[in-house]
């Protein structure tokens, strides 16, 4: 029978060994945990030469802070460091998507078309080798422009980050073949395109069985034509033609009516009723209110280009490897006689860009140069992956992790307490 005195040392033993094994599995937790070394830092001003100190040393991760999107050899010597087996991660608080996509314009008269990917309301300065070209503000995400005349690599600045690409096809040259009836409506669109540059062939029906041309109207072919422009009726023949064509990769336009079952099943949508002119002059600012279209009923399929009072004006569709583009519009020669000063110009360049929408691109291209960075942070996201926060990187505050002495030294107490306890009351 044990004292009062006795079970209480009993009861404080006890405790001294379970402290003990608390410690000890205390250091075996500590042994497992994996390391927390804080990774090894740099920002956009002195990465390069981080670069060339962790390639020597091998750090067990890097981090990057950018307040810009790396060049390309710095984002590949990156890749590299990552590949080679050190976790490397980056954050950039101040980076805001933006790319850049540029192409030869369908255009006889030469140009280039831009393409911009940046935030809505974010202002972004083109600029080609020699000059600034246009200050775009982006709306829906992005915005486009149309440059006359480029040289060397074009430049997108947005802050301080900058997207670079150039053009890396270039457009052989192709006709255009108008078909249809003879009427105002073909004259001046035959006269705009001309204008505009484009060589023109064209079969036009007078009477039945009677047809007047221009230059070498023949068989439609991609290898020879860039569009057909459809104005008014065309024969069974030339609608079973025009289809081959678009499906081949060709591009049509169709304007106003079309009844041919075979362009109807090209077409963007169904005609609809006839709406009336919303104006009685031809505006500057909007000269084709003053006009009458059928309004076209589109398909799910169909894009809307043009719109008035919730009325489709414009719409285009693919059909299989081409592209068509149907035109409400009928008598936009009268636009073109009855507006002001600018109407003739504004006349030739609504048809130029209708066409340019629907051409085949007959294309030569060219090899991509090694400046080009046309989306610097989406190509981060793709080689480094989503950035990171600098204080997961870290990990925060690490643990208190005593020595392994600290340890051993408590432990050897502990035990020796117990001992010392047990041999002086006796104990076996």
């Amino acid at each position: 029978m044990h004292s009062p005195a006795d079970t209480i040392r009993i009861h404080v033993e006890r405790g001294l060994r379970v402290l003990a094994l608390l410690v000890l599995a205390y250091a075996a937790w500590i042994a497992s945990r994996p390391a927390t070394d804080a990774a090894e830092r740099a920002s956009s001003a002195d990465l390069r030469a981080s670069l060339q100190r962790w390639t020597a040393a091998a750090p067990s991760r890097v981090h990057v802070e950018l307040d810009a999107p790396p060049h390309n050899e710095e984002r590949a010597w990156l890749r590299a460091l990552r590949r080679a087996g050190t976790p490397v991660s980056w954050s950039g608080r101040d980076l805001h998507p933006l790319a850049l996509e540029v192409a030869s314009a369908v255009d006889p008269l030469g140009g280039t078309m831009i393409w911009l990917a940046a935030p809505s309301g974010a202002r972004v300065a083109l600029s080609d080798a020699i000059a600034p070209i246009d200050t775009l503000v982006a709306t829906g995400g992005g915005g486009t422009a149309l440059a006359p005349a480029t040289s060397g690599r074009l430049t997108a600045a947005m802050g301080g980050q900058r997207a670079v690409a150039r053009v890396r096809d270039s457009i052989a040259s192709r006709r255009i073949l108008v078909l249809g009836g003879v009427s105002w409506e073909a004259k001046f669109v035959i006269t705009a395109l001309e204008e505009a540059g484009w060589p023109v062939d064209a079969r036009l029906t007078l009477a039945p069985g009677i047809a007047v041309s221009q230059g070498r109207p023949g068989a439609l072919d991609t290898a020879r034509h860039a569009a057909v422009i459809v104005v008014g009726t065309v024969t069974p023949g030339d609608a079973a033609g025009i289809a081959r064509y678009v499906r081949s990769g060709g591009g049509a336009v169709l304007a106003g009516s079309t009844s041919m079952a075979s362009l109807a099943s090209l077409a963007a949508g169904r005609m609809g009723a006839r709406v009336r002119p919303a104006s009685l002059t031809f505006a500057d600012d909007a000269p084709r209110r003053a006009l009458g279209f059928l309004a076209i009923l589109p398909r799910s399929d169909a894009v809307t280009l043009e719109q008035r009072d919730g009325r489709v004006a414009v719409a285009a569709r693919r059909v299989e490897s081409g592209r068509v583009v149907q035109i409400g519009y009928d008598e936009t020669w009268r636009w073109r006689l009855g507006g002001g000063g600018r109407a003739v110009d504004a006349h030739r360049a609504w048809w130029a860009a209708l066409v340019a929408a629907a051409a085949y691109r007959a294309v030569v291209e060219i090899p991509r140069q090694r400046d080009e960075d046309d989306a610097p942070v989406a190509r981060l996201v793709h080689v480094l992956g989503t950035p990171t926060a600098a204080e997961t990187v870290t990990g925060g505050e690490a643990p208190w992790a005593p020595s392994p002495a600290l340890l051993f030294a408590l432990v050897s107490a502990l035990l020796v307490a117990e001992i010392a306890s047990r041999r002086l009351r006796g104990a076996a």
